[in-house]
């Protein structure tokens, strides 16, 4: 059976699994006005979070990130899951076009 056109917006809660690793995946209810002034989302995030998207929009990847914030990179992906949550997308792109402006680029690693 295919779904209809409006079934794409609606993930179901439970446990995905991709390449042995696991993703729990949670209900997302589309937002009212996807186009909510960037700089209120950044306010929701925390000053680790701050620093982990200032790292992402200066374009270092996971590995960088972990080295220069002296966290695993298994932390640095658990930061990215959770700022994508709070900022409603679901790219890295995405969430530097959020954050474009409101966070300071870090120095070179």
């Amino acid at each position: 059976m295919v779904p209809g056109p409006g079934a794409r917006n609606h993930v179901l809660a439970g446990e995905l699994i991709i390449n042995g690793q696991r993703y729990h995946l949670v209900p997302a209810e589309p937002s009212a006005n996807p186009t909510a002034e960037p700089a209120s989302d950044v306010r929701l995030l925390t000053s680790r979070e701050l620093q982990v998207v200032s790292c992402v929009c200066a374009g270092w990847g996971n590995k960088q990130i972990a080295t220069k914030l002296h966290i695993s990179t298994w932390t640095v992906a658990a930061h990215l899951r959770r700022i994508f949550v709070k900022l409603g997308v679901d790219t890295r792109a995405a969430m530097v076009s959020r954050c474009q402006g409101a966070v300071a680029l870090p120095p070179a690693p």
